[in-house]
């Protein structure tokens, strides 16, 4: 026999899920911010994502053991899902812009110290070297 909940335990439990999802957003910000730091290897992407995933799937389950009786229904996790839209759309964003800027004068900075001790790698008269055909 199944066990009723009332509603307002249910509405509690699905608004307690979305730090769950915030943190979801937080780990993205992370592994975002490590992946543009860091050079990565395709495989190394592959098993970043996946430890990603799994992290979220085991906090969303560890909310569930913890708060819900072991019982992960779909709201727990539609909630999560607003928590981390919520944190993708307003501190990720801040988070992705001020990242995106970063990269672009570290990227600025790397050609200005190359060009200070290598020179100008560019060859200006590559283009009017053209092979003769005989």
């Amino acid at each position: 026999m199944e066990q009723t909940v009332p509603v307002a335990l249910e509405l509690r439990r699905a608004l307690y899920a979305v730090p769950v999802g915030v943190l979801c957003g937080m780990l993205f910000d992370i592994k975002r911010i490590l992946r543009a730091l860091l050079p990565h290897h395709f495989i190394a992407v592959f098993l970043e994502d996946t430890l990603f995933s799994f992290l979220c799937c085991f906090m969303m389950q560890c909310y569930a053991w913890s708060f819900c009786g072991g019982a992960l229904r779909w709201q727990y996790a539609a909630a999560a899902g607003i928590g981390l839209c919520l944190w993708l759309l307003t501190v990720g964003a801040v988070t992705a812009r001020i990242l995106r800027r970063w990269m672009r004068f570290g990227c600025a900075m790397q050609r200005k110290i190359r060009r200070v001790f290598v020179g100008n790698t560019e060859n200006p008269d590559a283009e009017e070297k053209i092979p003769e055909s005989t």
